[in-house]
């Protein structure tokens, strides 16, 4: 049976976006982000196109060397002793692969430390819930406390995130472990993938088992799983709901409610991508299977009780989760996120927060740079995993049992996030275990002697496949020449080394380079630990952050303005203009237009053309114009940074919280001696100190708090 004209489209269409510069489409030129995104999909596409000559090279010497026979017997041989394994110990075996990996990640190169300022600011309510409240409450004015992704409501101090994955960070902070989080959910989401593969392919066992060891050893999933983002625990909800539901179609209904209470976990988590993949993951198993229910009747009971099942199950968490935005946010439906960044941080084509368009060629060329780097990460080959899909379903006769479902797991994340502004390759960790699967039924006709059905003549059923068929056994051949025959065996030789010389490369060179792109000197170490703190009384450390950090904190704590507009106010004013701004609004001026000195507050893309950044030898932004006077206020702004800054939340995390207070070194922001007076009067029985570099480009450092304060606020 010769490929569908849909199939050859879809595929032709994964190799396009897998190879193909599509993301020059966006005007990255004013936009940070964008440009980010495109200079990364460059380098990736530079790499695969410069390694996969070499690899294809390989690819034809050693087939010329070794004979492609001698392969198949070992990997005969190797596929008869991994699919004798159980399901079961196999899953078990996965999983404790991936977590050991993910530890290690987590202890030798992150250090035991979130990364993100997403993890940072997650952690930071998930001890106010671990603690039994459900927002912190903060002794000053907020602007020495505020960092990204956090902000001030009615109840309290809160993140923006939807509230599960901030439960389960809350779990973990009372065990006293929280940067494991990561690895255990993530050795959740490898033993649930392992084991609902193995039921969605049940002729492909060896294929099966091979994709659950890619997906515990993918750099591109090991490197996320050991870390803290929403995004892990989505991933091993929706796998472990997926395998609920394929439990529910084949065993017991109640099953059923497993999955809609995994779904439940995952929406709370990540919303659009767990309605997307739990709906899936639930109808896209069951409705197939009603072809095979004999009576309409009973077809109809059948698939009811199930969805009453997950419903059931679900309705909890979507109360829940109405009850926190309420709460917090003003309403059932007011996510954190709308709350931080306002209306322009829904789904949909309209600008984004940043004052960006978002139309529908943005979302072609976003799609694009996320799946040529989310190709080539995935197992760092310089052949990326979605062309030796796309290839597969250009050339193979027909799909095996599974693959459709895998397919459309896979892409379901890719369509979805095009209605979405924020774009990442870690938009598509959850969906990444169907990528892998997918890799390895593509590889599997490579692996297979197919001349021992060179002459059967029983063709394989269409879509849901043949239950006589032989396990990864692939299409059978048409009658050939014998002189033919040969040239199709050196090229499948050709591409059996190829294949075999990508991953040798990945591990030679890919993942040792994105290894090395995870490690941090020593400079970078200083500012991201707790510094060494002398005995005695607990102590108050100031950290003295940059003058745009301290500006965005003020902007959002004093003067009130969500973080979309203090991004775009930042971008396009002057540091002098928007202090000047800001004090004027601190000082109550704000109820007299005509008193507060005129920013640009729109919210547009780029900046200015006549802003200038002047070069700072110690990392810190300015931003002036030609011929501006500063006045002494901002002059002393200035003076301050003269040594150079260090961020609040990689620290504020790691000690006492307001509120929270165990002994440990309680982090808040350096705002100048005035502003500070209040939080060091408020923490009396605690010793000041600042955490600063002593000089340009230097370390940060431990100062005494009346040393540092006349050093670098005084006249």
């Amino acid at each position: 049976m010769s490929p569908t004209p849909a199939r050859r489209l879809l595929g032709g269409t994964l190799v396009l976006f897998s190879l193909a510069p599509i993301f020059r489409l966006l005007d990255a030129e004013d936009d940070n982000f964008r440009r980010a995104g495109v200079e990364a999909a460059e380098a990736t596409l530079a790499y695969v196109q410069a390694a996969a000559i070499t690899v294809l090279l390989l690819g034809v010497v050693a087939a010329f060397i070794v004979p492609r026979a001698r392969l198949l017997g070992i990997a005969e041989r190797g596929g008869s002793r991994i699919g004798s394994v159980t399901p079961r110990l196999w899953a078990a075996l996965t999983a404790g692969l991936g977590f050991v990996l993910a530890v290690s990640v987590n202890r030798r190169l992150y250090q035991g430390l979130f990364t993100t300022v997403d993890e940072m600011a997650s952690f930071v309510h998930a001890r106010y819930l671990a603690s039994g409240d459900l927002a912190g409450t903060l002794p000053s004015s907020p602007d020495a406390w505020l960092i990204p992704n956090m902000l001030v409501v009615e109840s309290g101090w809160v993140s923006q995130f939807p509230p599960s994955h901030l439960v389960l960070l809350a779990t973990f902070a009372r065990t006293g472990v929280p940067t494991l989080v990561g690895p255990a959910l993530f050795a959740t989401m490898v033993g649930f993938a392992t084991l609902s593969l193995v039921r969605l392919m049940p002729d492909h066992p060896r294929a099966t088992r091979l994709a659950g060891v890619l997906v515990a050893c993918s750099p591109f999933l090991v490197f996320l799983g050991a870390g803290g983002l929403s995004h892990v625990s989505a991933g091993a909800f929706l796998w472990l709901a997926l395998y609920a539901a394929l439990r529910a179609r084949d065993d017991s209904w109640h099953w059923s409610f497993v999955a809609g209470a995994a779904i439940g976990v995952a929406v709370t988590s990540r919303p659009w991508v767990g309605v997307l993949l739990g709906t899936l993951g639930t109808l896209g198993v069951w409705l197939p299977h009603l072809r095979e229910r004999a009576a309409p009747g009973s077809a109809i009971y059948w698939l009811a009780r199930r969805c009453v099942g997950t419903v059931l199950a679900g309705i909890p968490f979507a109360l829940g989760l109405g009850w926190y935005n309420q709460v917090l946010f003003g309403g059932p439906a007011n996510l954190g996120y709308l709350a931080a960044f306002g209306e322009r941080h829904k789904l949909g084509f309209h600008a984004d927060p940043w004052g960006n368009p978002y139309t529908p060629l943005d979302a072609v060329g976003f799609t694009s740079t996320d799946l040529v780097a989310f190709g080539t990460q995935l197992l760092e080959t310089p052949i990326p995993v979605g062309v030796a899909i796309g290839l597969w379903l250009i050339f193979a006769r027909t799909l095996p049992r599974g693959a459709a479902f895998l397919l459309s797991f896979a892409l379901v994340p890719v369509v979805g996030n095009m209605l979405y502004w924020f774009h990442g390759t870690r938009m598509l960790y959850e969906a990444a275990p169907a990528w892998l699967a997918l890799g390895c039924l593509a590889l599997a006709p490579l692996f297979h002697d197919s001349s021992s059905s060179r002459h059967r003549s029983a063709p394989r059923a269409p879509e849901l496949g043949n239950a006589s068929t032989p396990p990864d056994a692939p299409d059978p051949p048409d009658a050939v020449e014998p002189s033919a025959g040969r040239r199709r065996l050196d090229i499948l030789g050709v591409a059996t080394w190829t294949a075999l010389s990508a991953l040798g490369m990945a591990a030679v060179l890919g993942i040792p380079d994105r290894v090395a792109s995870y490690a941090w000197d020593e400079d970078l170490v200083a500012r991201l630990s707790v510094p060494e703190l002398p005995g005695g009384a607990p102590s108050l450390v100031f950290v003295h952050t940059s003058w745009d950090e301290r500006l965005s904190a003020r902007l959002q704590g004093t003067a009130g303005m969500r973080q979309d507009s203090v991004n775009s106010a930042l971008r396009r004013n002057t540091n002098c203009g928007l202090h000047e701004y800001t004090d004027a609004r601190a000082a109550g001026e704000v109820r007299v237009a005509a008193a507060l000195p005129r920013i640009d507050l729109r919210q547009l893309p780029g900046a200015p053309a006549d802003l200038l950044r002047p070069p700072s030898p110690d990392g810190t932004t300015l931003r002036t114009r030609e011929g501006e006077r500063f006045s002494p206020e901002c002059t002393r702004e200035l003076r301050a940074d003269r040594f150079g800054a260090v961020a609040l939340a990689p620290l504020l995390w790691q000690g006492d919280l307001p509120g929270l207070e165990s002994g440990a070194p309680l982090f808040v922001r350096d705002l100048g001696p005035e502003a500070n007076a209040v939080v060091v009067e408020h923490y009396a029985d605690r010793q000041p100190w600042v955490f600063v570099p002593t000089q340009p480009g230097g370390p940060p450092e431990l100062v005494p708090y009346s040393e540092a304060m006349q050093v670098l606020w005084g006249s």
